[in-house]
């Protein structure tokens, strides 16, 4: 695969107690970037089993591999933007540490954003996506919060709870400074902000956790509508401000 116009790829990897998995994924990840320039960020908001430790060892075998250690902050969200933030690519992507995204897709969003598109997404509601093994309380909730989604914010991504995508740094330039994403569902933060005039969904089996716990917990779910309650609010102030900037100019004319 040829190297993108601009070189480097910066991909996210936020974790939290990933110590069982972490390797394994990198070395997917790895697989799955060959002949490409890029750098994976691995984010960990310091983790109690080591994950930071074991990162740490496989960087100094594959120094395309960078930790980055939180101590004070926490949250999935935060530490995607931070990874975005001290990243040198062109290409931004994020994907989550559980072995639940396909590293396969890599390739395909790099693509696209190089062929054009702002975005690029990794969909469960397309066709050709879907879940494997996911508990019935779990995939009610994620059908709640994604007709939530498209009710308030009219978003036109099958998928706007997707944590895997990949953009253009542009993009996330663009809104990087109004930002303020309450729990785990950073592209839907982003695409709100920055409104991309071209995105490209690719399906995907969502594998279910192998191991450790779900990060969905109550807290996570309360943040989420408040966040939405947030944006439609802001969707609707720039809405107006539109509306009347409008309206001044046609008196003015």
């Amino acid at each position: 695969m040829n190297s993108p116009t601009h070189s480097d790829i910066s991909l996210i990897v936020p974790t939290y107690n990933e110590s069982r998995n972490i390797v394994l994924l990198l070395e997917r990840i790895e697989s799955q970037l060959s002949g490409v320039d890029y750098e994976i960020i691995v984010v960990d908001d310091n983790s109690i089993d080591g994950t930071a430790q074991v990162v740490k060892d496989y960087a100094h075998l594959h120094p395309r591999v960078i930790l980055s250690l939180r101590t004070t902050e926490r949250g999935l969200s935060s530490a995607i933007l931070h990874g975005m933030e001290i990243s040198r690519g062109e290409i931004l992507a994020a994907m989550d540490a559980d072995l639940s995204h396909d590293e396969r897709l890599l390739p395909s969003f790099i693509r696209a954003i190089q062929e054009g598109a702002d975005l690029a997404v990794g969909s469960r509601r397309i066709a050709g996506g879907g879940a494997d093994r996911w508990p019935w309380y779990r995939r009610l909730t994620s059908n709640i919060a994604t007709r939530l989604t498209f009710f308030w914010l009219r978003v036109s991504l099958s998928d706007p709870m997707s944590g895997y995508f990949a953009l253009r740094r542009s993009l996330y330039e663009s809104c990087k400074h109004r930002l303020a994403p309450q729990g785990y569902k950073i592209l839907l933060e982003i695409y709100c902000k920055a409104r991309p005039s071209r995105v490209v969904e690719f399906p995907f089996i969502f594998k279910d956790r192998r191991q450790d716990h779900s990060k969905l917990t109550f807290l996570v779910m309360i943040q989420f509508i408040q966040s939405l309650y947030h944006l439609r609010r802001e969707s609707r102030e720039s809405n107006t401000s539109r509306t009347r900037s409008k309206q001044s100019k046609e008196q003015k004319e």
